[in-house]
Parts: structure tokens; sequence; C-alpha cells
């Protein structure tokens, strides 16, 4: 049988290994892919506007970004 486990913690990949030394389990450690050198590349047309929407969203965007700069007493 074949488990796949995500470990969110040190102690339990500690646990793990205790339990591989006792020939409970075998951890198979996967090989490193090589990642694109941009790590958002997953994201591009995630979206999936219509170019008025992106225009739209583009414009919403660049005027929520002209708010950061105005001073506010």
């Amino acid at each position: 049988m074949t488990v796949t486990v995500e470990v969110i913690n040190d102690k339990a990949l500690n646990l793990l290994s205790d339990m591989e030394h006792l020939d409970l389990i075998r951890i198979n450690v996967p090989a490193k892919t090589t990642s694109s050198p941009n790590p958002y590349t997953h994201l591009a047309g995630a979206l999936k506007l219509s170019d008025k929407q992106y225009e739209n969203y583009q414009k919403t965007l660049r005027e929520s970004r002209d708010e950061w700069d105005k001073v506010i007493f």
C-alpha cells in the first residue's frame, strides 16, 4: 500500500525515520524537479478574463496602487 504524507513538522519527520529503522515503513523521497526561474509561471492565465475584463482589472489595480501613495491624516 502506498500513502503520501506531507510533513509539516520536523518532529514528524523524526518519527517517520524511527519507524523506517524499525522496518515498519519505507520512506521514498521524490527526486527534486527542476523549477523554472519564475516560480509564478503556473499562475499565468489563471484568471481566464476577456480583453475587456482584463483591462478593467488592470485599471482597478493601478487605481488601488495609486491609493498607497496618498497621504492620509
